[in-house]
């Protein structure tokens, strides 16, 4: 990976951004109708308890009353088991009567980002 780069892209009304901070990443996916810090994630890889590839474990920082933890969780740790390396994610949606299918497009964030990467 190059020394220092960041990547963004919007998908519907989410912004997402990535950093490479030198082996490391941080991530940050915001937007909707009111962008904010919900969620922080920390994720570091390792070996799956499968014994069969990488996973990741995570720690994780949640707002009070915030429910952004499922995304930041999901992408960090894709990237971080795909990666094999340390991702950040700081997450912070929200969307008025979010529709089924307005959660649904998150999920494939954490794809969209390893096949880039």
């Amino acid at each position: 990976m190059p020394q220092s780069w960041v990547y963004e892209h919007t998908i519907g009304t989410l912004d997402l951004s990535v950093e490479h901070l030198g082996a490391h990443l941080v991530v940050c996916i915001s937007g909707s109708d009111a962008p904010h810090i919900g969620s922080v994630t920390l994720s570091s890889p390792r070996p799956s308890l499968t014994g069969s590839g990488m996973s990741a474990t995570s720690s994780v920082l949640n707002r009070l009353g915030h429910k952004d933890e499922a995304i930041a969780r999901y992408v960090s740790e894709a990237l971080s088991a795909h990666l094999n390396t340390v991702v950040c994610c700081v997450c912070g949606i929200h969307k008025d009567y979010a529709s089924p299918e307005d959660i649904a497009s998150c999920s494939t964030l954490g794809e969209e980002l390893v096949q880039f990467l």
